[in-house]
């Protein structure tokens, strides 16, 4: 049964493999993105993720910038902020949601979904709130580009691409690491005391 997406989304629905906000808001970010930079092939592209949230599978699903080819680079700030860029030249878009911002403030969507996801409510209650969810799904999707995120132009150096995989030992448990990942001699792993 067609639930009347376009059949990019469903894509993304499809690679990401469930419905939710957060996919809903990659979908958009990556579409106006792609728009403001002219539709450039995915090879000449960089992109910088902010989050690690659902939203990072619709730009890899819709941009083709993926963490295996290396040209999605997570820098965790914890904001809903992802920036594209020309590899070469470094001249791209960033895209802010600020919709976020004012979303949800005293936390009872959010507490009502984990009820929902732990099958905590009731028939009714279960209900209403999957009607509430798919409307803000809907809204996101059709709603104004300005009303969700602004974009912001870029031209700054791109971040480097990782090449080769060249690896020294841990001085603790012996594994190899990719360089420049060591820290006085240690993994990350190591470091944490994780293993000691």
């Amino acid at each position: 049964m067609s639930r009347g997406f376009p059949p990019d989304f469903e894509r993304v629905l499809a690679f990401h493999g469930h419905l939710c906000l957060d996919i809903a808001m990659g979908y958009r970010v990556a579409q106006a993105a792609m728009a403001a930079m002219n539709h450039p092939d995915p090879a000449t592209l960089v992109a910088t993720v902010g989050g690690d949230t659902c939203a990072v599978d619709a730009i890899q699903a819709l941009t083709g910038c993926t963490f295996g080819k290396r040209n999605l680079v997570p820098r965790l700030t914890g904001k809903h902020a992802y920036t594209w860029q020309h590899a070469r030249t470094g001249v791209g878009v960033r895209v802010y949601v600020h919709y976020w911002d004012r979303f949800d403030t005293d936390g009872t969507f959010r507490a009502t979904m984990r009820r929902w996801k732990g099958d905590a409510l009731g028939p009714e209650q279960a209900a209403a709130f999957t009607a509430a969810h798919d409307r803000l799904i809907r809204h996101i999707l059709e709603a104004p580009q300005a009303e969700l995120f602004r974009i912001t132009a870029v031209d700054a150096p791109p971040p480097p691409r990782s090449g080769g995989f060249s690896a020294a030992p841990c001085a603790a448990c012996g594994e190899y690491v990719k360089d420049g990942r060591l820290t006085d001699g240690l993994c990350a792993d190591c470091g944490a005391q994780e293993y000691r």
